[in-house]
């Protein structure tokens, strides 16, 4: 079962400042970086390819976390659903930010066990749908403590 989740908006633009998309969809970020400032890789002086130094797009992010699920939640989504909640009455703008950049949804969720089951109930399809974001997601699973040399 995944015991704690996490849900992210990342939102890249060409044409939009960090302060306009904010203004735009009545939030602030978590993270962010207007195109031309350090990334966290920049500034941390990495020997990494001149873009991965730099935003070349403004980077603006929101950040939910679901640490425990609830008694009743064992879908494995609780800071998506928190998420999308606080996002669904800003879609319009959010197709409006597709337009010279892109939106997407991240979810990672932390497994208890060797195998990384979730739900997404038809509920949490109809309202992620209506937002128009592509979902990326990742089920980090524990590691077997079986003795595999028996």
């Amino acid at each position: 079962m995944i015991r704690g989740n996490r849900a992210s908006l990342s939102i890249h633009s060409e044409t939009k400042r960090v302060a306009e998309i904010s203004a735009m969809l009545g939030l602030e970020p978590t993270e962010w970086g207007e195109k031309g400032d350090l990334t966290p890789a920049g500034r941390a002086g990495r020997n990494y390819a001149p873009e991965r130094l730099t935003y070349q797009r403004t980077y603006w992010s929101l950040t939910e976390s679901g640490d425990e699920p609830s008694a009743g939640d064992e879908t494995g989504f609780s800071a998506l659903r928190a998420l999308v909640g606080r996002l669904e009455p800003h879609a319009q703008a959010l197709e409006d930010l597709r337009e010279g950049g892109e939106t997407r949804l991240w979810w990672s969720g932390d497994s208890d066990s060797t195998q990384g089951g979730f739900v997404l109930d038809a509920d949490l399809i109809r309202r992620l749908s209506n937002l128009g974001c592509d979902v990326y997601g990742t089920a980090f699973l524990a590691e077997d403590d079986e003795d595999e040399s028996l």
